[in-house]
């Protein structure tokens, strides 16, 4: 869901720069992947202040409809209360930027050591995340905190294709990965449950999970 809901479904500001827009380079790490790693839903948990900025704001609570549905203008509430656009991005950009709301743990505890072993392994990993640029700040704040170790972070980022693997919530995003050609996981969360994931995408549930499906991935490769 919430990523900040990606430009390509209209609930962003303005795209990225071109030269933003995507990855290049599958695999241009020597003798590694190239890994990208989305934010909110992946590393940082958002949901619960996402819900409760849109109970204080408008009176709007998204679980009474299951919180299953990726894009906010699909909820009834969301629609009958006349929201805006604006009115969404302000909710996001609201607890984007507050370090109060960043002041907890990861979502998962072992994503930290995860990505710490795939940079020792050879592998590039970079943290890809539609965030606006504004949010910086607390996001690396987050992420130093909590010794996730990565080479670089992109922000503002609306299509993350390019990337030998992805770990994503988005469906838009692991979708459009999976059929670039890199490996898509899909974490899973109450607002993905309608993607299928048999084969690529694959749904994973947490990081250890995570680890194992891109070991397996490397075990099939042919030297």
């Amino acid at each position: 869901m919430i990523d900040r809901m990606e430009a390509n479904l209209g609930l962003r500001g303005a795209p990225p720069a071109p030269h933003d827009r995507g990855a290049s380079g599958r695999g241009a790490t020597r003798g590694g992947l190239r890994i990208a790693v989305d934010f909110d839903g992946v590393l940082f948990d958002h949901v619960p202040y996402v819900l409760r900025g849109f109970r204080d704001a408008h009176g709007i609570d998204l679980e009474a409809e299951g919180l299953r549905y990726w894009d906010f203008f699909q909820y009834r509430a969301v629609r009958e209360g006349g929201l805006t656009w604006n009115c969404v991005q302000k909710v996001l950009q609201k607890v984007e930027t507050d370090p109060v709301a960043h002041d907890v743990p990861l979502r998962d505890a072992h994503a930290a050591a995860v990505m710490r072993r795939w940079r020792q392994q050879g592998h590039r990993v970079e943290v890809v995340t539609a965030r606006d640029p504004e949010s910086r700040p607390v996001t690396e704040d987050f992420l130093r905190r909590h010794g996730i170790a990565y080479d670089r972070m992109r922000m503002g980022v609306a299509i993350k294709t390019g990337y030998d693997v992805l770990v994503d919530d988005a469906p838009h995003n692991v979708l459009m990965a999976a059929a670039d050609g890199g490996l898509a996981l899909l974490m899973d969360q109450p607002y993905n449950q309608d993607v299928p994931t048999h084969r690529n995408p694959l749904r994973v549930r947490d990081w250890r999970e995570v680890e194992t499906r891109i070991e397996a991935s490397l075990a099939v490769v042919p030297a």
